[in-house]
């Protein structure tokens, strides 16, 4: 009997490791490529009555002409406020997704969101114009239900006991989504263009309303395509119609932290919100700051992704040992240590002098890439511990709930990390003021993390 039910269970709960790996990296394709992209708009439209020339007039409004002396500016705030629409969006509607699925089953939702993810990714393939690509952005984080749904459906299956070992398997494929589809971006990547056309691929950009990163939007259209058809043709229904009308419709949401009554839960998910809201914001700014520091192309960055992913996958097979020997809480506090030493390090690495990339302090490289590697390494242990920490606080009746509201805060930090950090950017012209606004929240949420009590676990 056990196998009949455990055979199906793996088989679902892989399937929905393979639909949320495959939608974070056609999601994430797009993040290496932002300086490159969106400056290719300024210099195609910037001249005329087009948006961009509507969002220059309102940056010059924001920060004066000086926006005009450094190339890099507008690029980051066009940047961050692409990154934050998007994550405004997913936070609205991955609620009504979710309860969308909850009445109308999660197959159906999720071939639905799928759909619509690879309908968006089609249009940036042919996006001529810099209103196709923010239209593309939009349709993609109206349809960013996925994991919402994915969740969901996981947690279908699941009994209570074994409820967050169901959500590791979407955390898992988030983290290693966020990893392979920025390196698939920057690879496929144009290297080099000039005069409407790609050079090397033979593209012209002019026939088709193609543009210079067709090839990356072409491979997540295929990715999202790809996941439509398997959805389709392979994931079966989690949720039967006998159950829906007995499904709580409401999901919880970072709103709700004054109702939780576990304080230890109230102030893991502040913790939690604090360092995504830095982490965010670094993760959305650091290829405008590679690009300002180095000249990296996408491809350059594909070295710096792997990097960091490698010092995340170490730190992550890491913790499970430091968790036996420290215990959960004082792992997020270690880590959160690493990452005030690293955002202090990179803060302070020096401008190139007149923005000549050539004349770089000699230092300079090598304390960025600590830095970057010591972030890494520090993600890698805060959030997996930072979410057995909100279990672990929570009765077996409220882990669903609690875990939920843990996600939201991180939904909620996509959307203030990115346009905060682009706009901190944008005005003081370095990148030095957001990476110690970095440093500096993380203090508050180490503070909260060192007040909180040792979990009890299971047989203590």
């Amino acid at each position: 009997m056990s196998a009949s039910v455990v055979i199906p269970q793996r088989r679902i709960l892989g399937l929905i490791f393979l639909t949320v790996f495959m939608d974070i990296i056609g999601f994430s394709v797009i993040i290496p490529l932002f300086p490159h992209l969106l400056d290719y708009y300024i210099q195609a439209e910037g001249v005329t009555g087009s948006l961009v020339r509507t969002l220059m007039s309102v940056a010059q409004w924001i920060g004066g002409d000086v926006v005009f002396q450094k190339k890099v500016l507008l690029p980051v705030l066009f940047g961050g406020l692409l990154s934050s629409l998007y994550s405004g969006l997913q936070f609205i509607f991955s609620p009504i997704w979710g309860a969308l699925s909850d009445r109308l089953g999660r197959r159906r939702i999720l071939t639905i969101t799928l759909a619509g993810s690879a309908l968006s990714y089609m249009l940036w393939i042919f996006a001529a114009h810099f209103w196709v690509v923010v239209l593309t952005r939009l349709i993609c984080g109206m349809m960013a239900g996925n994991i919402a749904v994915a969740s969901a459906a996981a947690a279908d299956i699941t009994e209570e006991k074994d409820r967050t070992k169901g959500m590791a398997v979407v955390g898992i494929a988030i983290g290693m989504g966020f990893l392979v589809g920025p390196i698939i971006g920057a690879l496929t990547a144009p290297a080099v263009m000039a005069q409407g056309s790609v050079i090397g691929q033979g593209i012209p950009v002019a026939s088709l309303a193609l543009n210079p990163f067709s090839l990356p939007a072409f491979v997540s259209a295929c990715m999202a395509s790809l996941n439509f058809i398997l959805v389709l043709a392979y994931f079966p229904e989690t949720l039967p119609p006998e159950r829906r009308a007995g499904v709580d419709a409401v999901r919880p949401s970072i709103f709700d932290l004054a109702k939780v009554e576990s304080s230890a839960v109230r102030r893991t998910s502040l913790a939690n919100l604090l360092y995504q809201v830095a982490f965010t914001g670094m993760e959305n700014t650091v290829v405008f700051l590679t690009f300002a520091l180095f000249a990296y192309s996408p491809r350059d960055n594909a070295g710096l992704f792997l990097f960091n992913g490698g010092c995340m996958i170490v730190a992550q097979g890491m913790a499970r040992q430091l968790v036996k020997r420290l215990g959960q809480r004082k792992v997020v506090m270690l880590g959160m240590g690493f990452a005030v030493i690293a955002f202090a390090l990179v803060a302070f690495i020096p401008q190139p002098p007149g923005g000549d990339t050539t004349r770089m302090v000699s230092w300079g490289k090598s304390a960025f890439f600590v830095g970057m590697g010591l972030i890494s390494f520090a993600t890698g242990l805060i959030l997996p511990s930072i979410s057995a920490l909100a279990s672990l606080y929570s009765s077996p009746t409220e882990q669903g709930r609690n875990l939920g509201i843990l996600r939201s805060a991180g939904s909620l930090a996509r959307v203030v990390g990115p346009i905060t950090a682009a706009l901190i950017y944008f005005k003081t012209g370095s990148h030095c003021w957001v990476y110690v606004c970095a440093t500096l929240l993380m203090l508050p949420a180490l503070w909260v993390v060192r007040g909180l009590p040792e979990p009890q676990t299971k047989g203590a």
